[in-house]
């Protein structure tokens, strides 16, 4: 590769060599944002905000030395960083683009932003023809023993995606699923998802840079790193680029460069040298102090230039570009780049993953029902158990549940209709053995979002009459083997947290409701209750408060058992984008109830409610947000389904009871509940 020359002029070059020189301390009056004019971006408590939320929404949770390390106070990294990097590395790959001949070529570096998408340079893949001909290998580096694993080699499929950019530098181009031999899929190697959000790095923190210099196995760059400077508002171009100190030599171009939580932060680029006019000549110092001429320095070896600096293009820039050019295309935009996009901006997230999270370890569907020769379908064969994270039955323990029954009322009330608004935040999780992926269990039902691992809505029918009092005993929560285990949350998430657990297993389907009938039949549906996919984080104090979430339960089905009414309530969480991350998952902070009764005279009435978990996220550590005080709300169906996404029946929302103001009423206490009653 020959040496790159970039000039930006000597002031720019004169703070990089003092910034390399000097430490700069946030407390001193001279800063980096003196110095850089920093304060144009945005101000020092909101950059620090916005810092903590890009750490929380990673994947690598939030500490208090992460906080300290921001402030530069500590240095100290968990010890996950080194796990998590491990992890992170598995997307990384050299390249190999052969020339027309397939005699010569060169190398570069590349990683994996999708499940099917590759980044790398412009000049690295800069046609669709040297696509075609160049080959990846992922996996080339050395073992724990020092041996060098060749890892596998994919083609590139420029046909279903590519775009470039000469400008930016960087290609954006698609992957082949199997490996040249057939013996790996591409989806074993995860991705690094890429961020818009702006504030995922400031200067003076470090980036840590995954390469294949000169297709060498795969090194890491960690601590020589420091970021110098992100962007340039009087400059168009410089704007699109950020660039850190050296003392290395340069990496591969094409490489990821990462923050500490191992987001990508840019792509690299190419490297600053030091450099001179002297004598109306050009010329770059080497790292024995000598200066030589530009031509004469180009054909020496990269170990020999003195490097200053490097220079990354960031990762908001690309995304911006990406969709200029995907809008751009119109009828032949690919459907890979539209799904890199939607995932990107958090619309609609790749199923199975974390919204966010930067280091996505595997992208493998666990969902196969393809019949084996002795009968079993692959699902429960190679479906990887859990094990201390939750219990799980076999798949014949579910054979004849019937879930919500759309006639219980003796007039046909189906479930609710998914409206785009909802779909927005994920597809729903395909259940096995349905066509319309439905989790029907004794006299419920649930359907869940695969990209928010929790419920898009729950539905139940409540026999008052028939109604028989379980007591609560020892609790155990089960997966559901029908759909995949990595999309339901499980012990993971709910315990073992460090300082305590901040949120219960709260029901959404409640566990007295379907509890009627026959008592081994009322004792199947207290134990169908105990599944993932029928629980959602709430706070401790929220789910357990008689005025808050569960009085409003016990306030409903007391009602409905002491009249010996018959009651089907819809339950489920009201998805935002601006949900609040914790370990990883965005916790919903509003819950919402429809409640259905038929009366004596089989008179329809129903009632719809909101109910808020927003004012607690203040007592989570680092996840700090500006809310109100506590509400509950009693809000029309109408209003109601505008905020949920959700179409309830005509039936529903003619049987409506409410008559306040159309942006709800709050409620003070149960006396303020127009509640449907029999007349």
């Amino acid at each position: 590769m020959s040496v790159k020359t970039v000039t930006y002029g000597e002031d720019f070059l004169d703070k990089l060599k003092y910034l390399r020189n000097q430490e700069v301390s946030t407390s001193q009056e001279t800063t980096l944002s003196n110095i850089e004019e920093r304060d144009r971006r945005a101000d020092p408590v909101t950059i620090l905000a916005r810092r903590i939320e890009n750490i929380a929404a990673s994947g690598s949770g939030v500490s208090s030395f992460d906080l300290e390390r921001v402030l530069g106070r500590n240095d100290l990294l968990p010890i996950n960083f080194l796990q998590r990097g491990t992890l992170a590395s598995r997307a990384v790959c050299r390249i190999w683009v052969g020339d027309l001949f397939g005699s010569n070529g060169s190398w570069g570096t590349g990683f994996l932003v999708s499940p099917r998408l590759l980044l790398t340079n412009h000049h690295v893949i800069e046609s669709h023809d040297a696509a075609t001909r160049a080959s990846i290998q992922f996996g080339y580096e050395m073992d724990t023993s020092g041996r060098i694993r060749e890892g596998k080699a994919f083609a590139l499929a420029p046909t279903e995606a590519f775009i470039t950019d000469s400008e930016l530098d960087f290609t954006l181009v698609a992957v082949a699923l199997k490996s040249d031999d057939g013996e790996a899929s591409l989806a074993d190697y995860g991705f690094l998802r890429l961020d818009p959000t702006l504030h995922k790095v400031e200067p003076l923190e470090f980036v840590t840079i995954i390469q294949h210099p000169d297709g060498q196995p795969k090194q890491i760059a960690i601590r020589e790193n420091k970021v110098l400077k992100i962007g340039d508002q009087q400059d168009a171009l410089k704007d699109n680029f950020l660039w850190y100190a050296s003392d290395t030599a340069p990496g591969s171009s094409g490489s990821p460069a990462l923050n500490d939580n191992w987001q990508v932060v840019a792509i690299h680029h190419k490297s600053v040298v030091e450099t001179r006019i002297h004598n109306s000549v050009e010329e770059i110092q080497l790292t024995n102090g000598e200066w030589v001429p530009k031509s004469e320095a180009e054909k020496l070896s990269e170990s020999k230039i003195k490097w200053i600096a490097n220079e990354g293009v960031r990762t908001s820039k690309i995304l911006e570009q990406v969709n200029k050019i995907q809008t751009q295309q119109d009828g032949s935009a690919s459907s890979l780049v539209q799904a890199f996009l939607e995932d990107a901006k958090g619309i609609r997230v790749f199923p199975g993953t974390t919204p966010r999270e930067s280091v996505v370890t595997s992208t493998t569907s666990t969902l196969t029902t393809a019949p084996t020769e002795d009968g079993k379908s692959r699902q429960e064969k190679k479906r990887p158990r859990p094990s201390s994270d939750g219990s799980v039955r076999p798949l014949s323990y579910y054979q004849g549940r019937k879930g919500y029954d759309p006639d219980f009322f003796g007039t046909t009330i189906p479930l609710p209709e998914l409206t785009s608004t909802a779909l927005a935040f994920g597809p729903v999780a395909q259940v096995e053995g349905t066509q319309d992926n439905i989790l029907r269990y004794t006299h419920f039902s649930v359907v869940m979002c695969s990209t928010r691992r929790l419920a898009f809505y729950t539905a139940v029918n409540i026999d008052g009459r028939q109604w028989i009092g379980l007591e609560r005993k020892n609790d155990e929560w089960f997966f559901d083997p029908r759909i995949p285990f990595n999309l339901q949350l499980g012990n993971d998430f709910y315990g073992n947290e460090p300082g305590g657990n901040f949120f219960d297993r709260g029901h959404l389907v409640r566990r007295q409701d379907p509890v009627w009938g026959e008592e081994t039949t009322a004792r199947i549906a207290n134990s169908d209750t105990f599944h993932f996919t029928n629980c959602s984080p709430q706070y401790f104090r929220f789910n357990q408060s008689q005025q808050l979430w569960q009085g409003l339960e016990n306030f409903i089905l007391t009602n409905t058992d002491q009249d010996d009414l018959l009651a089907s309530v819809f339950t489920g969480p009201i998805f935002q984008e601006t949900d609040i991350f914790h370990r990883g998952i965005q916790v919903p902070q509003l819950f919402w109830k429809v409640v259905l009764v038929v009366d004596g005279q089989s008179q329809l009435y129903s009632s719809a409610y909101v109910v808020s978990q927003e004012k607690f996220v203040n007592d989570i550590p680092f996840e700090r947000k500006p809310v109100g005080e506590f509400n509950n709300f009693q809000v029309s169906i109408a209003n109601l389904e505008t905020r949920i996404g959700l179409k309830f029946c005509d039936q529903v929302r003619k049987a409506d009871v409410y008559t306040g103001p159309s942006r709800g009423k709050q409620l003070r206490g149960f006396s303020d509940i127009e509640h449907p009653r029999r007349k």
